[in-house]
């Protein structure tokens, strides 16, 4: 199944945007559930959101209108006039995709920004966070501006008849160009390695901050790692601008490379507000280990402590008085003398027809006599 390169680059914006709705849900869930505040770094994010998603609308209706034409019509005069409305859709989305690209960059790194300077604790540190994020906002506005003025008039922008003089060059026709346009392929040029640039700055920002926390190394290393996850920003940001100098290369390069630029584009979008947005998914998994403590308390306070097999148990509180008791404390008042011996009471029964022996009654009347003397 052959599937145009335009469909292909609106396909993956679905799927790689509809991960990212996926993701920045996510973090809405652990920020006001688990943390309970939502700043302005998630605002930000969510505001990139929904400009992607317009990137990839707008993709949409350029697959549409670029479907309609083939790029070799653009060299035969007598072809143009079929394909001048297919061509002027592509023109104007290509034109709103410039604007809506880097305003949804910019919402990204704002995002990431203020959410530096929501734990930026030293001056210098947030001394540079402010500092990029007036670079960043002052430097978005001016692109913008330069690419909604490219023309004195803006509706040449779009100008069919302007797009279609650049390749006159082969046979005689001349079409009226429009007058005091600029060269846009410069400023976009500059834009991506601009955009490249602040990129490497704001994965570097954090990374002395963290290193410096005091606490254990492997939890430092972890949290560089997670803040490391920007690369894949960066790795699809410096695809992108190597597929922007083929692209900028010629006209004919321009409609080769159109839609290998608009990939890279949603990719690199894509990628910056996930990965931004990861470090916040830790706390479903924080969240899930305090249940399981708050479980393993539970349990610790309703069930007895289990004592080993074939241990004893120790004795507690006042059970650790000596074993040993004083042999008088086993005799009670009565059974006592008045100068403290016990008195032994009589455990012998003698039978009475024991008494009509005369032999044995003498024994028996000298032992009641002495009876202490018997025992």
């Amino acid at each position: 199944m052959y599937l145009r390169p335009g469909t292909v680059v609106w396909v993956a914006g679905v799927i790689l945007t509809s991960l990212s709705t996926i993701v920045v849900g996510l973090r809405y869930f652990c920020r006001y559930f688990l943390m309970g505040t939502v700043g302005t770094t998630d605002h930000l994010m969510f505001a990139a959101l929904i400009f992607t998603w317009g990137n990839t609308v707008i993709n949409y209706y350029q697959d549409i209108c670029s479907s309609r034409f083939r790029p070799s019509q653009f060299k035969k005069p007598e072809k143009r006039p079929a394909i001048e409305e297919a061509m002027g859709g592509v023109l104007i989305t290509w034109y709103t995709y410039r604007i809506t690209y880097l305003i949804a960059l910019c919402l990204v790194k704002l995002s990431i920004l203020f959410f530096y300077k929501s734990f930026a604790s030293q001056r210098t540190f947030r001394r540079f966070i402010i500092g990029t994020i007036t670079f960043i906002s002052l430097y978005t506005l001016g692109a913008t501006i330069g690419n909604l003025f490219q023309c004195r008039n803006p509706s040449d922008a779009w100008n069919v008849q302007a797009y279609f003089s650049q390749f006159n060059r082969s046979n005689g026709t001349k079409f009226q160009k429009p007058q005091h346009c600029s060269n846009p392929i410069l400023l976009w040029v500059f834009s991506s390695a601009v955009n490249l640039a602040t990129d490497v700055v704001i994965l570097l920002l954090p990374i002395p901050t963290l290193l410096g926390l005091r606490v254990p190394m492997n939890k430092r290393l972890a949290l560089v790692g997670i803040f490391s996850v920007g690369v894949m920003a960066i790795v699809a940001s410096c695809v992108r601008m190597w597929v922007m100098a083929l692209w900028s290369a010629s006209p004919a390069a321009a409609a080769k490379f159109g839609s290998d630029l608009l990939l890279w584009g949603q990719v690199e979008t894509n990628a910056g507000i996930i990965s931004a947005s990861i470090p916040f998914l830790r706390l479903i998994f924080r969240g899930r280990d305090r249940e399981r403590e708050r479980a393993l308390e539970k349990e610790k306070a309703f069930s007895p402590p289990r004592r080993p097999t074939g241990a004893t148990a120790r004795p507690t509180g006042n059970s650790n008085r000596p074993l040993e008791i004083p042999s008088m404390a086993f005799f009670s008042d009565p059974d006592v003398g008045p100068n403290g011996s016990p008195v032994w009471k009589p455990f012998i029964t003698v039978p009475e027809s024991l008494n009509s022996s005369a032999r044995d009654s003498a024994v028996l009347e000298a032992q009641q006599i002495h009876p202490h003397q018997t025992v």
